[in-house]
């Protein structure tokens, strides 16, 4: 059954294609002290769908219905209204279109019943309407005067470009790799790019990491970059150092790439691209990652077909995209399948599907990719395409996390702070907190002032909740801004 000791008070009801807006506007409730029960959240593992949703109708005095075009082809809202309307709950309808019509059936189902229009995706603008709305039936249960963890977790989905390479489609490596013996400092760090991904501690990886060291050790600071990029407790170059360099030394990667070495001619594709040692210039960018990327140089094709996905420096094609990372992933590059796997779940130019998505994620967590192992944790978290198990996110969750990932490292102490899929540890919390705002990530931050203007395993302190929100604050994040703004007017 439901779990009543979280007093359900709101069902949201929503077409599996309306999902994030449906999930942004539980998490919304909840952080203003209303208990939402959502699918596939609060259905217990094992239990049956159908069962698991009719109990939580019958415990939620309000139903939120989400209404776009994609709820008149959902038989279960259809059923969910009908469930509510027999039970005389009540129903809200939120609109997130701009001029959605119902189809006759919802109409009559819908059309006496209040409805609230957020067209522009801004919930936060909206939710006092909403509230409103539901004040004669239900009160927060959970909302304090004090500032409470922010305890949801974050998908990470972002883009993951920049990386080392694997093996394949490399001209010259016998010829390469006799220089790299004789310590040509220019073939050690084409030969390290070819034998390194970055990620699978093999043999490669070593021989990677040994002959980036010696490019490195011999002042080559783009081996010196890369190296740190994979041995954190190597010497890093700043930014300044690394264009300087790179501009110095661009004839250099000119005559590999006029020799048609792919790797020297995606590297001058992410100087264009990111402005590094030359004038920044997307339309170069472009044509070096083509170079590279025809080829078969799976780096170029995973970091061209990003630019094709977002439309930089080039007209967006998700065709376009989609090919570019299917030959990256047949070459087994964990970053492509990363990427394929977030065009299926985002439904974007292939019809959605999270199943797809993580068999993709599947590939690329197994090949130790952190961004894909963040991603597949949380589709287990919230059973998208998976049957949803915390044990199995905090797995995942663990293995980004060591990886250095900083959403990784926030979600893994977000599972400890509720005690998912693993024994609650407040202690544990903190210290995952505590890495991932290392790397500022403002729910950690926020999450840390918590700790410390509570006294939660550490000393209270008021001066430095308030550095932790304020950082936090100036990252954007609201809910940090408010607890700066109240605990600031604290005397």
């Amino acid at each position: 059954m439901s779990d009543s000791s979280k007093n359900y008070q709101i069902f949201i009801s929503h077409s599996s294609k309306d999902r994030d807006f449906a999930w942004d506007l539980s998490v919304n409730l909840e952080r203003e002290g209303f208990n939402c029960w959502i699918a596939p959240r609060d259905i217990p593992a094992g239990r049956k769908y159908e069962l698991a949703i009719m109990e939580g109708i019958d415990t939620c005095p309000v139903m939120v219905v989400v209404c776009s075009s994609n709820i008149n082809d959902s038989d279960y809202v259809m059923d969910e209204i009908n469930a509510a309307k027999r039970r005389d709950k009540l129903i809200i309808s939120v609109f997130t279109e701009k001029g959605f019509s119902f189809s006759p059936v919802y109409e009559f189902l819908l059309s006496r019943y209040q409805w609230i229009e957020i067209w522009d995706g801004d919930i936060r603008a909206h939710l006092d309407k909403i509230i409103t709305a539901v004040s004669n039936e239900i009160k927060p249960v959970c909302k304090s005067n004090s500032h409470s963890f922010r305890t949801t977790t974050e998908a990470g989905a972002i883009a993951s470009v920049q990386s080392v390479n694997t093996d394949g489609g490399l001209n010259n490596v016998d010829s390469i790799r006799k220089m790299a013996t004789k310590g040509d400092t220019w073939s050690q760090y084409i030969l390290a790019r070819m034998y390194g991904s970055g990620y699978i501690l093999n043999g490669s990886y070593s021989e990677a990491v040994k002959l980036y060291k010696l490019a490195s050790s011999k002042g080559h600071l783009m081996a010196r970059s890369v190296l740190h990029s994979l041995v954190p407790s190597e010497e890093d170059v700043t930014d300044d150092d690394l264009g300087q360099w790179l501009e110095k030394n661009y004839d250099k990667f000119l005559i590999w790439a006029d020799e048609d070495n792919p790797i020297a001619q995606c590297d001058i594709g992410w100087m264009y691209q990111y402005g590094k040692g030359r004038k920044q210039s997307y339309k170069d960018a472009v044509e070096w990652y083509r170079k590279s990327a025809s080829q078969g140089y799976a780096r170029a094709q995973n970091i061209l077909g990003v630019m094709y996905r977002d439309g930089i420096g080039i007209e967006q094609s998700f065709e376009n995209a989609l090919n570019l990372f299917k030959k990256a992933a047949d070459q087994n590059y964990a970053r492509a399948q990363y990427h394929i796997a977030l065009m299926y779940h985002n439904g974007q130019g292939v019809e959605q599907s999270d199943l797809t998505a993580v068999s993709y994620l599947k590939c690329a967590a197994d090949q130790g990719h952190p961004m894909a192992q963040n991603f597949l944790g949380y589709l287990y978290q919230n059973g998208f395409g998976v049957n949803p198990s915390d044990v199995s996110a905090v797995n995942w969750y663990t293995e980004s996390a060591n990886r250095g990932f900083v959403y990784g490292q926030y979600n893994l102490g977000i599972m400890y702070l509720n005690g998912s899929g693993v024994d609650q540890s407040m202690s544990i919390a903190k210290k995952w907190f505590e890495k991932a705002a290392e790397q500022n990530h403002p729910g950690a931050l926020y999450n840390l002032g918590v700790f410390y203007e509570h006294g939660y395993e550490c000393e209270s302190s008021k001066s430095k909740a308030l550095e932790l929100f304020k950082k936090a604050a100036d990252l954007g994040s609201e809910e940090a801004k408010s607890a700066y703004e109240d605990l600031s007017s604290v005397s």
